[in-house]
């Protein structure tokens, strides 16, 4: 009895270590496609308010819902849609997610009343004045990118303190070099659940530029986990923007149409 009862003690004792092991051994490649499919979700729905902070504390809120859905297999669509204020009220992104090629996007400015594409050399530009640039807003191909794990580290956030990878990102060649506003990211990835809770993104001219932190994680099915509250904090503008997430919904129907120019030049999207 004794014997079998040690043997089952050693056999749990040899598991426990060999996770350890590849935990250990993940590259940093490795951490950024299991984060991926672990928090993929087939559609998305949120609505939130969005936050703009000045260096003099000036407050500018907005309303903004967002879309999300896989049209193709790990391929996805994007809406970001401005309610108010008025004047800017009916402003939308739509992102198209593209395999082997630039992702494209369009920004609709109701005054204009037509699409206009963002080109490739603009997607260092801010959005909307906001602390992210259009590369922020569209989705990140990891053939894009080398990743490196630097450390593990305790991140200490909203009075946790979480085990992290921390992930060194860089443009994968030269093409995107040129391209990115970014000569190098640090990704603080936490490793229970995958989720980023850091980004420190560094300019061409290798300064912190900016943070970007996530709060308030929730679990809205199976393994997936997104945070209610982001901020992105700009250290040379001395500006922020802050979104939180009021209502969202995944996995519910979304009709194809919801990602075209012709339903946003109909006015649908701001319904």
């Amino acid at each position: 009895m004794i014997r079998k009862v040690m043997g089952c003690i050693l056999a749990v004792l040899f598991l426990m270590s060999f996770s350890l092991v590849q935990a250990a051994d993940l590259t940093g490649r490795q951490v950024m496609e299991k984060q991926k499919e672990r928090h993929k979700v087939k559609s998305e729905i949120g609505a939130e308010i969005m936050l703009l902070v000045d260096k003099d504390k000036n407050q500018e809120k907005r309303q903004v819902k967002r879309y999300a859905k896989e049209t193709e297999k790990d391929l996805h669509r994007y809406l970001v849609v401005f309610l108010s204020p008025a004047d800017i009220k009916g402003t939308a992104l739509l992102t198209w997610e593209q395999k082997g090629r630039e992702n494209d996007q369009w920004l609709y400015l109701p005054a204009q009343k037509k699409m206009q594409r963002i080109a490739k050399g603009s997607k260092k530009n801010y959005f909307m004045g906001t602390d992210f640039t259009y590369e922020d807003m569209e989705p990140e191909d990891i053939d894009n990118f080398e990743y490196t794990i630097i450390r593990s580290e305790q991140l200490n956030q909203d009075n946790k303190a979480s085990d992290c990878y921390v992930i060194q990102a860089v443009p994968a060649n030269e093409e995107k070099k040129q391209e990115s506003g970014y000569s190098k990211r640090f990704l603080w990835i936490e490793k229970e659940n995958l989720v980023t809770l850091k980004v420190d993104f560094y300019d061409r001219r290798d300064r912190l530029q900016k943070t970007q932190t996530t709060h308030e994680l929730e679990n809205v099915g199976g393994t997936v986990w997104r945070p209610k509250k982001t901020l992105m904090i700009h250290h040379e503008k001395t500006h922020k923007t802050i979104t939180a997430v009021t209502s969202r919904k995944i996995n519910s129907e979304i009709e194809d149409q919801v990602f075209t120019d012709r339903f946003i030049l109909s006015g649908k999207h701001t319904e």
